[in-house]
């Protein structure tokens, strides 16, 4: 069974200060609610993430939760609807099942409002079935996780208000934790230096 946590710290221009960015830095996990694990293939906690505009200095608050099961379906690189990806997937991941392993896959959204997509790598580029066929867009492995291996992804974004056209900035850990249901514990996320490390960080201006 694969544990998904994925936080998503959300700020502002203001916000960018060496100060903060410490901040964003040592927030690399958070605790779970273990009454809300269940037996599944892939169990998920999201939480969003934001400063207190009072709270100078303070590290980021829950604004919003939800855990979220997955079957067998989420084992896909998703289909030519990327809103329908955004949605029904875990954004920026691919998860594939390879018998008792997980292939973990960063891969760009390529959605309006993240223009700063990212080139490069592309591991299904002379793939004729795959969604991502000669596109030129970042689709590769970050690691593949055996049993009782865990795996953490970093990366950030900045995006775009359809309406206000306003910019603001994403800093986005996922931790992934290979194991089973009787293994979970409120403070399973809580590694400093997990077997794996994936990063994808952009000089955002």
């Amino acid at each position: 069974m694969l544990f998904v946590q994925s936080l998503d710290t959300y700020y502002h221009k203001q916000e960018r200060s060496s100060e903060f960015a410490r901040l964003r830095s040592g927030d690399a996990f958070r605790k779970i609610d273990c009454n809300q694990i269940k037996e599944c293939e892939v169990m998920a906690q999201l939480v969003s993430l934001r400063y207190d505009e009072d709270g100078a200095g303070s590290p980021a608050q829950p604004y919003a939760e939800e855990y979220r099961q997955y079957g067998r379906e989420i084992f896909t690189e998703g289909t030519k609807d990327r809103y329908d990806n955004y949605n029904r997937l875990l954004k920026f991941i691919r998860i594939f099942r390879e018998e008792d392993d997980y292939r973990i896959m960063f891969c760009d959204e390529n959605v309006e409002w993240c223009p700063t997509k990212r080139r490069g790598h592309n591991e299904a580029f002379h793939d004729p079935n795959s969604i991502f066929y000669h596109r030129d867009k970042l689709n590769e492995m970050a690691f593949i996780l055996k049993k009782n291996q865990y795996g953490r992804i970093l990366y950030n974004n900045r995006y775009v208000d359809p309406d206000s056209q306003n910019w603001y900035y994403g800093w986005h850990v996922y931790n992934i934790i290979n194991c089973d249901l009787s293994e979970r514990k409120e403070k399973m996320f809580f590694v400093k230096n997990p077997d794996f490390t994936y990063k994808q960080l952009l000089d955002l201006r």
